[in-house]
């Protein structure tokens, strides 16, 4: 038996929720608040302090890309070819380099400032406008449709899609769906992992955080 345990939010564990779940191992989504995770912390099994953990019959697991490829292996999203998989790696580090950005902003007190440091990420030329036309870049190249021009998804797939548009999803101030009319090609990866029957079958009965990860979730007409 897998438990996974982290916050009720997507978050930094949303990747590996859906990799587990198209996995064949048995496994427990386990949610706990503060309180439960400063228990767990005082327990003393988290190797770093920080959650998300997953707990396997060989021991605990930390640090989010750690669990991405451990439950995406598990789900056969990543490559047996060493060179594809390095190709896939390298896309999950890139997309997890943007967290960088947002950092910051989570220490601006200010909401009128923390508001304007967010946009400007997106303008024409900024830090986020950049991300999002590399990755659109990457899409419009891929001869397969998924990210690392494998011949399935893989977890590069699952974490540009996750991580992408949760930031969409109303719960960072400042940053609106709106947004996202700069940046048709990565619209077309939405609908191409949206419309993925794996995904729709996972967001079926999703939240009011996943609804961006829906089909015509962010529906502009």
């Amino acid at each position: 038996m897998h438990e996974l345990i982290y916050f009720a939010s997507p978050g930094f564990a949303e990747s590996s929720r859906f990799c587990l779940e198209l996995s064949d191992v048995e496994w427990t989504n386990t949610i706990v608040d503060w309180e439960g995770y400063t228990e767990i912390k005082k327990s003393g099994i988290l190797p770093y302090g920080y959650l998300p953990i997953i707990k396997t019959p060989n021991g605990v697991i930390a640090e989010s890309n750690a669990l991405l490829r451990y439950t995406g292996a598990l789900a056969g999203l990543e490559p047996k070819d060493l060179h594809l998989r390095a190709k896939v790696d390298e896309l999950v580090e890139v997309i997890n380099g943007w967290r960088e950005y947002f950092i910051p902003t989570f220490g601006i007190e200010d909401l009128d400032e923390k508001i304007a440091a967010r946009q400007a990420m997106f303008v024409e030329g900024g830090s986020m406008d950049v991300a999002l036309k590399l990755i659109s870049s990457v899409y419009a190249e891929s001869k397969t449709g998924w990210l690392a021009n494998t011949e399935s998804m893989s977890i590069a797939d699952v974490k540009a899609f996750i991580d992408t548009f949760m930031l969409f999803s109303g719960q960072f101030d400042g940053i609106t769906k709106d947004l996202l009319e700069n940046y048709p090609l990565l619209m077309q990866f939405h609908d191409w992992m949206a419309n993925d029957e794996r995904v729709k079958a996972y967001y079926a009965d999703a939240d009011e955080l996943r609804w961006v990860f829906k089909p015509d979730a962010f529906n502009m007409s």
